[in-house]
């Protein structure tokens, strides 16, 4: 089956610039765009309240109607074959995770940072971004130039990060901005000094082989002191897209993002990508 960009929708002027975000991403690559229009099935709800209680009808036109203009705009850039579309009687997050698994990306939108959006991010863009075994670009505002800025700590999960966002400032013609991120243990000047210069040094070395792969992409790396979080969230103010590994650990218990992830999942400027490592690595 041939893989697609798979992107959420729903009435709010967010799945709309999701949505022009993911077309974007399908033309560059190539693919298709698959529109996912989920929605809870009320009924089993009302089958819970009080007996006699008769609720109104679902409004399934004006679902279709959203997911049908959905369709049709990835169709009208794309072309036909361009785009297609599943009216999901479902949550969002588990129709998105259905569909995911055949998805080359899975976008998503998210609303403004305050509290109550927080817990429409939690149960949409988090549960998705955590357990969907293709990476997950979270977009907040329209498409913008600026560097692809990736996040690195030499783990697994960072060189598919790598690997993803060079691929990104190779289709857009952007900057690479790659950072490591740490904090100094020791107190005196010089070990501090001579730590960086060393993690200077690896992260020149690990990054060469890219080079070499992509050596149109212009690369800027640099070793901070700081939260990867906090760094990070600081530079995604100037950045078209910043690129971390999810860094959830297996099993049950890694449905959670790491710390890094959710942190810019909720503070970001810029849409955010969380990479999973793939389940051959």
């Amino acid at each position: 089956m041939r893989k697609y960009i798979l992107v959420g929708v729903d009435d709010s002027p967010e799945a709309q610039i999701a949505l022009r975000w993911a077309v974007d991403a399908a033309a560059a690559r190539e693919l298709p765009v698959r529109v996912i229009r989920a929605y809870l099935n009320e009924i089993s709800r009302w089958a819970m309240g009080a007996e006699g209680y008769v609720p109104p009808p679902m409004p399934l036109d004006k679902y279709q109607h959203e997911l049908d203009a959905a369709v049709q705009y990835a169709r009208d850039r794309l072309g036909y074959d361009g785009g297609s579309g599943w009216l999901a009687n479902s949550d969002p997050a588990n129709a998105l995770l259905i569909e995911a698994e055949n998805a080359e990306m899975v976008v998503v939108g998210t609303r403004s940072r305050n509290k109550m959006s927080a817990a429409v991010l939690g149960s949409v863009a988090t549960a998705v971004s955590a357990k969907a075994s293709c990476p997950v670009v979270v977009v907040r505002g329209e498409r913008r130039t600026g560097p692809v800025v990736v996040g690195t700590d030499g783990s697994p999960d960072s060189e598919e990060a790598i690997t993803f966002a060079f691929e990104e400032a190779a289709r857009t013609g952007e900057r690479l901005d790659v950072v490591y991120c740490w904090q100094p243990q020791a107190e005196d000047a010089a070990s501090i000094d001579s730590t960086e210069e060393l993690l200077r040094n690896w992260l020149a070395e690990s990054l060469a082989p890219y080079r070499d792969k992509f050596p149109t992409v212009p690369v800027r790396a640099s070793v901070a002191e700081g939260r990867a979080g906090t760094r990070l969230i600081k530079r995604s103010a100037k950045a078209s897209l910043v690129v971390v590994g999810s860094r959830g650990r297996g099993g049950v218990t890694g449905l959670l993002l790491g710390s890094v992830s959710q942190s810019l999942l909720h503070h970001a400027d810029s849409p955010v990508a969380i990479v999973r490592r793939s389940k051959e690595s």
